[in-house]
């Protein structure tokens, strides 16, 4: 009984040095996946594969990018929810997936405000409405005018139902009072790409998927949902310019991880974050897709993410948008 006992007692101790040698200090011993809960393509898929490489070459292991889009980005966000908080499987989160789709869904399969371990933000940027090149309206006005004229006709697209584009579209069509055709995709890109090539009228696209498609004519802009004019878009006025004040909504994105990830692991990604965010190759490809990168501390980042739930559940009781 005394030998088993000094076994037990042995094994206890070994299984605790391993653990030690695993612990914080050592992470990451192996690959790193974050999980981009939207397709390839576009800003928020861009700036995650570059700091993906920017953290590797910090942190000296692999850390690898997978798209999983669909349901508003709440698919790949439940995969990073549901997996083990040990800081080897990440998440880029947004908008959508982190404070507006879980409210306008039935049984979400996460709540965003609980499921989460937030890191760092990554970038801050907005919302552009844009429309295909040839619809017939020159400006804001002339859009509501045309919106008016053909009641329900008018087509509008999101990055899928419940996501934030689709809550700024319902918010549309009760501040100016007209009656639009929701279109959802199964993310933005499909959404941009059905504007250009004509099979919908409208959408609130990223200001840096916009603005190229904006600049060579593809597309036409209205408005801006940020708080003062767009850098890359500045010929825009902003929501609260065309009278719409409550569509004044920023975008973000940036590094969580799943609830329960110790403390010492986010420290260590926040500080790579930090780093990772002030690089100059990285803060110049952002500034040139109408996106601010910006960083943050993970009680930063969590505080943004209070607010914008906060903010987003006030927004759907006051429109009266109930989950689907």
């Amino acid at each position: 009984m005394k030998t088993a006992r000094l076994f037990a007692a042995a094994a206890m101790l070994a299984a605790a040095a391993t653990s030690f040698a695993q612990g914080p200090d050592a992470y990451p011993s192996k690959p790193v996946t974050i999980i981009v809960p939207f397709s390839a393509g576009g800003a928020t898929d861009l700036s995650a594969r570059m700091i993906a490489t920017l953290l590797s070459k910090q942190l000296g292991q692999p850390f690898v990018v997978e798209n999983r889009a669909g349901a508003g980005g709440m698919i790949g966000m439940n995969v990073v929810a549901r997996a083990q908080p040990d800081g080897y499987t990440l998440g880029w989160g947004g908008n959508s997936p982190m404070s507006v789709t879980p409210h306008v869904t039935r049984n979400p399969p996460y709540d965003p405000r609980k499921a989460f371990a937030p890191v760092s933000l990554a970038a801050i940027s907005s919302w552009t409405l844009t429309s295909r090149a040839d619809l017939p309206a020159k400006d804001f006005g002339d859009l509501v005018k045309l919106a008016k004229s053909s009641p329900g006709k008018i087509s509008i697209a999101s990055s899928g139902n419940g996501s934030a584009p689709h809550l700024l579209a319902e918010m549309l069509k009760q501040s100016a009072g007209i009656d639009l055709l929701h279109v959802p995709y199964k993310g933005e890109i499909e959404g941009v790409n059905a504007q250009l090539g004509g099979q919908v009228d409208l959408m609130f696209t990223s200001t840096s998927a916009a603005t190229p498609q904006v600049k060579a004519g593809k597309l036409k802009g209205y408005a801006v949902t940020t708080p003062k004019r767009e850098p890359a878009l500045p010929q825009f006025p902003t929501m609260a310019e065309i009278g719409q004040p409550d569509l004044t909504i920023e975008i973000f994105f940036g590094l969580v991880a799943p609830a329960g990830t110790p403390t010492p692991v986010l420290d260590k990604l926040a500080a790579a974050m930090k780093v990772a965010v002030a690089d100059t190759n990285y803060r110049e490809s952002m500034e040139k897709a109408g996106v601010t990168a910006t960083s943050s501390t993970p009680e930063e980042f969590a505080a943004l993410l209070a607010r914008h739930n906060e903010r987003w559940l006030n927004v759907i009781k006051r429109n009266n948008i109930t989950p689907e």
